[in-house]
């Protein structure tokens, strides 16, 4: 997906029909206090205009983020699904939106296309350089949506694996999919030679779509794959996502940024708690929920399910 890097899918799964009312998008905080006092109030928490790149994921951490926010009283205006990186950049920077939920390691790159940095906490120390003083990176979640090496289980069982570093004897006998672009990126075919000397005895390249791969990996057609963290498949198939002890990917983990100038302490602590709350396996489950379905209806009853609407 270009969330993280030149290739795209979106992942689909059962829809689901949800309707909960306990946390709206109004910015309403429920409060019995005097209409002046609620206005100061809400006045106090602050406003905030909330976009999302134009994916399902994007657009239901939106929905999480904003809707939560918006039942600690700040106002809330939504603007989803505006397009690619580029896009929705171009806004946080014209004043357009304030507010996105991004994925650390692909803003970092994409703001300074000469940064190293790869692990999470390199990429969070690297991160507030690249976006200047009118950005601001929130607290990153542990949540992450990231290329993975992925084997099936049984042939994870087979040879032994669970780093991508145990291939480095087994990978000749082994066909690997993935987009043509994978053979190409600096942190596709080249690094699996380079970081971990794995090459692969054969390389099959799928059109970028997550059911081509996973339909491909099952079969098997393919023997590995380069599959998205929250991909569904993980639970559904019990595929086996390789540890990348060396760092061969950047680190995804979704990161709120938002215009410094807006940021309120009960914006910053509602967001930080939400990402405190997000790991990479709930964020694969609430994907799944949303199928093709309503990402707001699932994100509302996630929040209360969590305690946060």
């Amino acid at each position: 997906m270009y969330r993280k890097t030149t290739s795209a899918f979106v992942a689909l799964a059962l829809p689901v029909v949800l309707t909960l009312a306990a946390c709206g998008s109004s910015g309403s905080s429920g409060s019995s206090a005097s209409p002046s006092a609620g206005a100061s109030a809400a006045a106090d928490a602050g406003s905030l205009t909330i976009g999302s790149a134009d994916f399902t994921e994007s657009a239901l951490l939106a929905d999480i983020y904003a809707d939560a926010l918006a039942a600690k009283g700040v106002k809330i205006t939504k603007k989803l699904n505006i397009g690619e990186r580029s896009v929705y950049v171009k806004a946080l920077q014209d004043g357009s939106i304030d507010f996105i939920p991004e994925y650390n390691g692909s803003i970092l790159a994409y703001l300074d296309p000469k940064a190293t940095a790869k692990s999470t906490a390199e990429v969070t120390a690297a991160l507030p350089a690249a976006l200047g003083s009118k950005l601001t990176a929130l607290t990153p979640a542990t949540a992450q949506d990231s290329d993975t090496i992925t084997v099936t289980k049984a042939t994870a069982d087979k040879y032994h694996l669970t780093s991508i570093a145990d291939l480095t004897s087994v990978a000749d006998k082994l066909t690997f999919g993935a987009p043509a672009a994978f053979q190409t990126r600096p942190d596709g075919i080249p690094a699996l030679k380079s970081v971990y000397g794995v090459t692969f005895g054969n390389f099959t390249a799928l059109s970028a779509s997550g059911t081509v791969t996973v339909t491909s990996l099952k079969n098997g057609t393919i023997d590995g794959a380069d599959i998205f963290s929250t991909d569904p498949s993980f639970a559904s198939e019990g595929f086996v996502a390789l540890a990348d002890p060396k760092n061969m990917f950047a680190a995804q983990n979704v990161t709120p940024v938002v215009a410094t100038a807006k940021v309120t302490p009960t914006i910053k602590d509602t967001v930080n708690a939400v990402s405190a709350k997000l790991t990479t396996a709930i964020l694969a489950d609430l994907d799944a929920k949303v199928g093709t379905g309503d990402p707001d209806a699932v994100a509302k009853q996630w929040l209360t399910s969590v305690g946060l609407a």
